[in-house]
C-alpha cells in the first residue's frame, strides 16, 4: 500500500510542479501606470489630454485620453510588434468606448477589447486582465 502512495504522490508533485513551470513563462508582462496611462508607451495621455480609461489585455495596451472639449482619443498598442494605434473621434456606447479606423472598430470596455472588421466580423476578442478608470490628480 505504501508503494502505491508514494507513486501517486511522486505523480502528483510532477504534474504541479510541470504545470506551474508552464505558466512560469506565460504571466503577462507588467507596465507600470499612472493617472495618464501606460508609462514609457504610446498608451498613455499626454498634456494637455487626460486619461478616462486604461487598460490591458494580454496583446493589447489601451488608453483612451479626453481634451478639455469632451472628444475622445483611441491610444492603442499592440504588444507583439509595438503596432500603435491612435484613433480621433472615439465615442461613449453604453458602457464601451469605440472608435473606428478604415475598416476596423475598437469596443474597449473594463471586460473586454472587441476588434470587428468591416460589418460585424469580430477579428479578435480580448478579455481584460487589468482596467482602470484614473482620477486627475489634485491640482491638474
Amino acid at each position: 500500500m505504501l508503494p502505491v502512495f508514494l507513486v501517486c504522490a511522486a505523480i502528483t508533485t510532477a504534474l504541479v510542479v510541470g504545470n506551474l513551470l508552464s505558466k512560469a513563462g506565460a504571466e503577462p508582462q507588467s507596465f507600470g501606470t499612472d493617472d495618464r496611462g501606460f508609462i514609457d508607451t504610446a498608451a498613455r495621455c499626454e498634456k494637455p489630454l487626460s486619461a478616462v480609461a486604461v487598460g490591458r489585455t494580454e496583446q493589447s495596451l489601451v488608453a483612451i485620453c479626453v481634451d478639455a472639449n469632451g472628444h475622445y482619443l483611441y491610444r492603442g498598442v499592440r504588444l507583439k510588434d509595438n503596432s500603435v494605434l491612435n484613433v480621433p473621434g472615439a465615442v461613449m456606447t453604453g458602457a464601451r468606448y469605440v472608435a473606428r479606423n478604415a475598416d476596423f472598430t475598437y469596443a474597449f470596455s473594463a471586460k473586454e477589447l472587441m476588434i470587428i472588421k468591416g460589418w460585424g466580423w469580430v477579428a479578435r476578442k480580448e478579455p481584460m486582465v487589468a482596467y482602470m478608470e484614473p482620477r486627475p490628480q489634485a491640482g491638474g
